[in-house]
């Protein structure tokens, strides 16, 4: 059916990859269409012969894809690495699930391109589709009974009062307080946390002072789902007496259990204790 393309190509296509409430009560007779000249009539009457577009939505028909058992197709997609579009089939699992994929995986290279690397050169930076399966381009050419290699799912958040980000799972509650702000502060690659983030004072710099900070369950490997993710935390009240805290009179930042009992209470642990020595000295400045 003909739908509007509110996300990126703002025209009108035809998919059947219209967004769920689109087919809604209420909704249906105003976003779904059985000829495009009802569609651009509605929605794009300005683009004149410009509408539609003759191609797909940008969004490729792919929500859950690579969730439920793997992708099947090839997507161009950003590769923040190398900060250029890539294509295949061994995006992150992440871009094809929740609704991402209508922000991150694309028919055409120059979609993405023009979305995430407008000023890139050469991009995309890869063209051929990638056969077999999408795991290939981790493990090519290892016999059958080898081991699998063990690929990390790390989470990364940023720092304001360091320039970088921190790897691990002790940020503030309120990141992951609902699904906008773990969207904005969490991230499961260091370069797209400091993309995000730190673009002005440069990703190689944010890259090359990466904090490595607490995780309070360790990450399980994500191609092991059978993996027991233990807390490593077992009593917070003595885990906060082995973090780092300022020392007002001194004008530095210690971690030997001698901090004022008023920085163990509620309300103030969050602002005063760090699990590491760079946290708190960018915190208060006296490192």
């Amino acid at each position: 059916r003909w739908f509007p393309d509110l996300t990126n190509k703002l025209n009108c296509v035809y998919g059947s990859n219209y967004e769920n409430w689109m087919t809604t009560e209420g909704f249906e007779e105003s976003y779904l269409f059985s000829n495009s000249e009802d569609c651009c009539e509605m929605w794009y009457p300005s683009r004149g012969s410009g509408c539609p577009d003759a191609s797909q939505a940008v969004n490729p028909e792919a929500e859950d894809e690579t969730y439920m058992y793997g992708s099947a197709r090839n997507y161009y997609f950003p590769d923040y690495a190398v900060n250029n579009c890539g294509y295949g089939r061994d995006y992150p699992a992440w871009m094809a699930v929740s609704g991402f994929e209508k922000f991150y995986l694309f028919n055409e290279g120059h979609e993405c391109c023009d979305r995430y690397f407008p000023g890139a050169s050469n991009c995309p930076y890869e063209n051929t589709a990638q056969g077999g399966y999408f795991w290939n381009s981790y493990q090519d050419h290892v016999p059958n009974g080898a081991p699998m290699p063990v690929v990390y799912n790390h989470t990364y958040y940023p720092d304001v009062f360091a320039a970088t980000c921190v790897n691990g799972t002790d940020y503030p509650a309120w990141m992951a307080s609902d699904v906008d702000f773990k969207r904005l502060y969490l991230f499961g690659t260091l370069e797209g946390c400091c993309v995000h983030w730190f673009t002005e004072a440069g990703k190689d710099a944010c890259v090359g002072k990466v904090i490595q900070g607490v995780y309070a369950v360790e990450p399980c490997p994500e191609n092991r789902p059978e993996c027991n993710n233990a807390p490593t935390i077992a009593n917070v009240t003595e885990h906060r007496k082995t973090m780092w805290y300022p020392d007002m009179d001194g004008h530095k930042c210690k971690n030997d259990g001698a901090m004022p009992s008023w920085m163990l209470a509620e309300g103030y642990t969050s602002h005063y204790l760090f699990n590491t020595r760079a946290q708190c000295c960018a915190a208060f400045g006296f490192c």
